[in-house]
């Protein structure tokens, strides 16, 4: 019976001593899935309790067996056992400690499923208000953008378009405050990770501030375009014209002209450039080396130009040499004498020729001078 004792006695122990261990292991996880796949393991080794119990009671009665052949048949045990220096106290002792370890790791479990469940809850208060944030300021940089290039209202229309937007971007800030307080408790809660939104509250900073810096630079180009427009008796039409002739060259869509777009524009216009001339040109519109064309300094060029050389007169008397003379001119003219960047400018911006004289598809170049340089008061 002793050996029997120590063929069962000493797997028993090991298997204990692997228990108490696993029991007390320090874990690190990031999700609810991981501290989930923890709680699961341990729910599976409390299965194996009941067996491991019935084993405990069968050595410990192995061990009274022994005892009570001893005491029948008057022998006098040494106290150690050849087959294995294990008491029953050992086994007994162990156990307990097993049992005693079981609850605390029940708990240990628990509470950190509780910090991973209220993880997950800022995780996702976070993204719910970010996904939301996020498209609304790319939303409103894009409209800003379309305002600033809108030509079917008066430049006060437009400020007062932007005003408006200026003001719902001011009472929006509330949203961007309690956002960068929802990011306070992820840092404090040390979150590093959020799959349900791909914007992090830098993104939202950025994207914030670009957007403040964009209307409040877009205000202030209005404010200056309507100074120059008061200052140089610009028409409103004429403005528009402006406008009409910036956007169609503003192939970017972002505001600015590229050196060769305004080369583009300038040739459209009627401007024989060579080299030298466009260089000069560049240098009193783009001062500062920028290699952009603004629209504030677009305008200025223009009005600086109509006012010291180009009068719609000049322009007009350029088409009536193309056109042969006759008071409109004809799309396969336009396409014929000018280069074709020019020529389709020149007709998605004149209108029908509606003249008693008309020709199939004639258009009108006297309307469109004038509009472009504005009548002969310039």
């Amino acid at each position: 019976r002793s050996s029997d004792l120590a063929k069962r006695a000493a797997p028993f122990n090991n298997w204990m001593d692997g228990a108490i261990e696993d029991l007390q292991d320090m874990f690190i996880v990031h999700s609810i899935e991981e501290i989930q796949s923890l709680i699961t393991a341990h729910e599976q080794f409390k299965a194996t309790l009941p067996e491991a119990d019935k084993e405990k009671m069968a050595i410990l009665g192995i061990q009274a067996e022994i005892q009570k052949i001893a005491q029948t048949y008057g022998i006098k045990l040494s106290g150690i056992n050849p087959y294995t220096n294990l008491t029953h106290l050992d086994i007994a002792n162990k156990w307990d400690s097993v049992k005693q370890l079981v609850p605390h790791r029940d708990q240990t479990l628990q509470e950190e499923l509780a910090r991973q469940q209220a993880n997950e809850r800022l995780r996702r208060q976070f993204a719910a208000q970010a996904n939301i944030i996020g498209p609304w300021i790319q939303t409103k940089m894009e409209e800003i953008g379309h305002i600033s290039v809108d030509i079917s209202g008066s430049l006060e229309d437009q400020m007062n378009h932007l005003k408006q937007y200026e003001q719902n971007i001011i009472n929006y800030k509330t949203n961007i405050d309690k956002l960068e307080g929802d990011h306070q408790l992820i840092q404090e809660a040390l979150i590093f990770d959020n799959k349900h939104t791909s914007y992090s509250m830098e993104h939202i900073r950025v994207g914030w501030e670009q957007l403040l810096t964009t209307i409040a630079r877009t205000i202030n180009e209005v404010e200056n375009q309507i100074l120059t427009r008061d200052a140089k008796g610009i028409s409103q039409e004429q403005m528009n014209e402006f406008r009409a002739s910036f956007n169609h060259f503003d192939r970017k869509r972002n505001g600015m002209m590229d050196p060769d777009d305004f080369r583009a524009c300038l040739i459209s216009m009627g401007y024989d450039l060579g080299e030298v001339e466009f260089a000069r040109i560049m240098t009193l519109v783009d001062a500062n080396n920028t290699g952009v064309v603004t629209f504030q300094a677009f305008i200025d060029f223009m009005t600086r130009e109509t006012a010291e050389t180009d009068t719609a007169e000049q322009v007009m008397a350029s088409f009536k040499i193309l056109a042969s003379d006759k008071s409109y001119i004809t799309v396969d003219e336009l396409r014929r004498e000018l280069p074709p960047e020019q020529a389709e400018y020149c007709i998605s911006r004149m209108t029908k020729y509606i003249g008693a004289d008309a020709a199939p598809g004639a258009l009108d170049y006297i309307s469109f001078s004038s509009a472009l340089y504005g009548e002969s008061d310039l």
